[in-house]
């Protein structure tokens, strides 16, 4: 019977101590096979991106050079990897949408004085 690492899914051999993939140490937990452990959950962990360095760059963009906000908004809403991501993509281009409109009414404001 297979033994897989309780925190990356990877298979193990059965005398593994540590995990080869993610090197965490993988001792207490026995029966890992059979999906008995002892030493706390068994699930693989998934980690969800956060895309936290898009979304300030989105946002300083979005306010400084509002066409590259709207790329980063519009990479924020295709990334599937998080749910939060596609709200926060949504709010990048409304920023870079109301920021053009209000620096274009601005700019065509002063340009007729």
């Amino acid at each position: 019977m297979s033994k897989f690492c309780p925190f990356c899914g990877e298979e193990l051999v059965n005398e593994a101590k540590f995990c080869k993939n993610c090197g965490k140490d993988i001792s207490s937990y026995t029966n890992i096979g059979n999906g008995q452990s002892t030493g706390g959950s068994y699930a693989p962990q998934v980690s969800e991106n956060s895309h936290t360095l898009a979304l300030v760059l989105g946002i300083l963009s979005a306010i400084f050079i509002p066409i590259i906000g709207l790329i980063f908004g519009i990479y924020l809403v295709t990334r599937k990897d998080n749910p939060n991501a596609k709200t926060y993509g949504i709010v990048v281009i409304a920023l870079s949408v109301v920021v053009w409109f209000i620096s274009f009414i601005i700019t065509s404001t002063f340009m007729y004085y």
